[in-house]
């Protein structure tokens, strides 16, 4: 994942970001009032879903889940987490006007062959009608599979899986994600995911903070020493890491310790991991 800056708005995208994708298979968005209904009368136990997915066997599969508060999107790939955070396929216009984003359930989009999951993709809103439609899932219990989910599928499919897996409202990801970012077997954009949201749950501890909070995100020129921060992170990493990390566990100021953190994050490594860990775990 990296920080890009779109027409003078600060938005997240990640570094396997998908291109943009038609919504011929897509129906329109499913109103808001509609989804609750269903989540109140047909809930499906996740522990089922492994059985649920490999029935399918060849085609597609869809579940939804409750999101987190703040978690928005327009059912065809943008994403919105709060403030001006974005992920997947947007488009800014020349005017620097937001995507359009509805408040709504989470929808995963399960691609599948001989009942194994080769792909997957992450939605808010919107129906794919063409999919076999697996029902509403308690969202800590959908956030428990797609995360053991994301150590099997392969490519760019586990960066989806724990994107969605960390929308899921309620649910605590931090302790899954901590041996995926460890693995040095998994595909790089699944550790590199993982280490992306151990760094913001990492901050978000010591800011006293949520996970989507939209200040994890505040570009780092707004004051000197988020610049200064910045400054450290693109030193060589042998230099950068030791740095980052004294402030990370030192610095009097929560904003500027997050930002260590975020960037201890987009460098990487088991040091950055064990630094996360011990700050989840206080």
């Amino acid at each position: 994942m990296r920080l890009e800056n779109v027409s003078g708005r600060s938005v997240w995208r990640r570094g396997g970001a998908r291109s943009a994708r038609t919504a011929t298979a897509l129906a329109g968005g499913v109103g808001v009032a509609a989804l609750a209904l269903a989540i109140a009368t047909f809930p499906v136990h996740a522990q089922s879903l492994d059985r649920r997915v490999a029935a399918v066997r060849d085609g597609r599969a869809q579940l939804r889940f409750t999101s987190r508060p703040g978690v928005c999107g327009d059912g065809r790939g943008s994403i919105g987490t709060g403030g001006d955070v974005f992920f997947g396929s947007y488009t800014v216009d020349g005017a620097g006007r937001r995507p359009f984003c509805a408040p709504g359930p989470v929808r995963v989009v399960l691609t599948l062959h001989a009942g194994e999951v080769e792909r997957v993709r992450t939605y808010v809103n919107g129906n794919d009608s063409l999919a076999t439609d697996l029902g509403v899932v308690p969202a800590r219990e959908a956030a428990d599979w797609l995360l053991g989910l994301a150590r099997r599928v392969p490519g760019s499919s586990g960066d989806e899986t724990i994107l969605a897996a960390v929308l899921a409202d309620s649910a605590t990801v931090w302790p899954a994600l901590l041996p995926i970012a460890r693995d040095h077997d998994l595909p790089n954009g699944t550790r590199e995911s993982a280490l992306f949201w151990l760094s913001r749950a990492a901050a978000a501890k010591v800011n006293g903070t949520t996970l989507l909070d939209p200040r994890h995100d505040q570009p780092d020129d707004d004051d000197v020493r988020g610049a200064a921060v910045f400054a450290l992170s693109q030193q060589p990493k042998r230099e950068a890491v030791p740095a980052l990390t004294r402030i990370a566990r030192t610095n009097r100021d929560p904003g500027v310790r997050g930002k260590a953190l975020f960037w201890l994050g987009q460098i990487g490594g088991d040091e950055a991991v064990s630094l996360f860990e011990e700050i989840l775990r206080r």
